[in-house]
This record gives structure tokens, sequence and C-alpha cells, in this order.
């Protein structure tokens, strides 16, 4: 992300370009919004995830859906700069009434960790980060790489306020180690949740499908600085 391996084309505005720059230097929170076709979210997710980069990544991701979050990346399996989280998604009031912070510890298999709450999931992404800091003694900017496949999920099994209350404690702790996060969210821009979460995040990533080919157009909400719509390199 916001380098030349990984995106075919960049805003010509300088000072739109530097503020990228920095964002990438300190860290930056990413909302990917558009309903396009789930191989283009997989497109979009794979570049944010640093995957053309030749830098060494430390890569957490998190499924919420019933997609195959393997394809995002290279490797096969769980490695050292690898983590799995698998949110398994109920739409029970039970639950969806629990505060945040309630949990139960989340279930470890081969395949990374599994939680059923919306607390567990903070837990499980907070536990990666912080193993990978322990291995790696500290990250380099934009090392740590961590991407939520869909924000759907949650939100209909949560309130808005406590979604809200979970993009905002783990965009802090990403970004707290210089780290990247990003979310999609597979909804039209004008969709009403839209608004309620942009103002958690440095950057929102728009999608949309034409003649076959995906388009994204990159904001910067806090500057108002606007790419326009761009064609997507492939991947």
């Amino acid at each position: 992300m916001f380098s030349a391996k990984d995106r075919e084309e960049e805003p010509t505005d300088d000072s739109f370009t530097e503020e990228l720059s920095q964002l990438k230097r300190r860290g930056a929170s990413v909302l990917v919004v558009g309903s396009v076709r789930p191989e283009h979210q997989r497109s979009a997710s794979r570049r944010l995830l640093g995957h053309a980069s030749e830098r060494d990544r430390r890569r957490v991701l998190v499924s919420t859906s019933s997609g195959d979050h393997h394809s995002l990346v290279s490797e096969p399996s769980i490695s050292d700069g690898l983590r799995f989280v698998t949110y398994g998604s109920q739409t029970r009031s039970a639950v969806a009434s629990e505060p945040i912070d309630d949990h139960t510890p989340p279930a470890i298999d081969d395949d990374g960790t599994t939680a059923d709450t919306l607390g567990d999931l903070g837990i499980a992404i907070s536990s990666a980060i912080e193993d990978f800091e322990t291995d790696a003694d500290g990250f380099e900017p934009s090392e740590l790489r961590v991407g939520v496949d869909s924000l759907l999920p949650l939100l209909e099994d949560y309130s808005t306020e406590q979604v809200f209350k979970f993009v905002h404690l783990i965009n802090g702790r990403v970004t707290d180690v210089d780290g990247m996060v990003h979310y999609l969210l597979p909804v039209e821009p004008d969709a009403d949740v839209v608004p309620v979460l942009k103002p958690l995040f440095d950057v929102l990533v728009e999608l949309q499908d034409r003649n076959n080919c995906l388009q994204e157009r990159w904001s910067l909400p806090d500057s108002g600085h606007c790419s326009g719509w761009l064609t997507a390199p492939e991947t």
C-alpha cells in the first residue's frame, strides 16, 4: 500500500502523495466500501495487506464471513509472519447484548484462533499482534498489516455503537505500533452506516466495477484530499 509495488497509479497531487507517505510511516486505518464482486474485494484486500512487497510483513487476517481468507496471501498455512483469526458469527440476542469486554477464552486450532464474541475477537487480534511484537522485538513502520474481510457480520450481530467501539480499539492497537489495518464494508458509499464509521479512519477507499474492471477512489477525510477514480492494478 502506498508504494509503486502496491499500486500502479498514484494521485498526481504532491500534497496528497506526501500525506499518504506520512500515514505509511506512522500507521493508518483504512475503510474500504463498495458493493463489488468478491474477487475484486479480495484484490483490494491483498494489496492493502502488502502482498506485492518484497519486504517482510507480519499479517493478521481476520475472517468474519464464510469466504476463504487463505486466498488473500500466498502462504498456504500459518507461518511465523501470518496469523488467522476467525469470527464465529452467531446472530442471537444473548450474544449481541454482551459488553465487548466480557469474554470466554478464544479457541485455538490448526487454522488459527476462533472467537465467538466481539470481545473475544478483539482479544484474539490483540494477542496475535502481541505475539508478533514479542518475536520481532518491535515493528518497522507498516510492517504489521491487519485485514478484516467484512464488517457486515459484526454489524448484524451487534449494535453500531458496539462495532464502533471495537473498531476504535483495534485501530488504536494497530497504529500504536505503526501498523496498518483495513476493513472491508461491502455496501454502497451512501449507506447509512458509512458516515457513522468514517470518522474512525485515516483513509476511505471506494470501490466500483466498471466494464469488468475494478476502479477505486481514495479519500483522506481529515484533509479532504481525494484521488479521483483510478483503475486498480490486477493481483
